[in-house]
């Protein structure tokens, strides 16, 4: 019998053409996000895109790039928002797309006591 669920796997990240990016529940109970976190996006030495937490939440001052809000009221276990439109930019080109990305992620990676997950880029949802 044929399947109608075409690709059963949901996205994480969301990118968008206007600045705007998504993040999944699941990603944010792993990266342990509050309102006001600031996220950032490295390059690896092999290529592989890596979001973390770049600030926490009253750890600095000023206005960031990359500064989530929570889209819920119970931003414990809600999705949550941020604007960037540089990094969405480059997202939609490194993966040739060109209104809106939709990325898997994969596994946390630990290094120097900071938490990372790796963004499935090139597979988009």
């Amino acid at each position: 019998m044929p399947s109608l669920i075409q690709n059963p796997r949901r996205h994480d990240i969301t990118f968008h053409a206007n600045g705007k990016i998504d993040i999944s529940a699941h990603i944010a109970r792993k990266l342990s996000l509050r309102p006001g976190d600031v996220i950032d996006v490295v390059v690896d030495e092999n290529g592989e895109w890596l979001l973390c937490v770049k600030f926490r939440s009253g750890c600095y001052s000023g206005r960031y790039e990359g500064t989530v809000y929570s889209t819920t009221k119970k931003y414990r276990s809600g999705t949550f928002r941020t604007w960037c439109r540089s990094l969405c930019e480059k997202a939609l080109t490194a993966a040739g797309q060109v209104n809106r990305l939709r990325c898997p992620c994969g596994e946390i990676i630990e290094r120097d006591n900071k938490l990372y997950i790796t963004i499935i880029y090139r597979c988009s949802l």
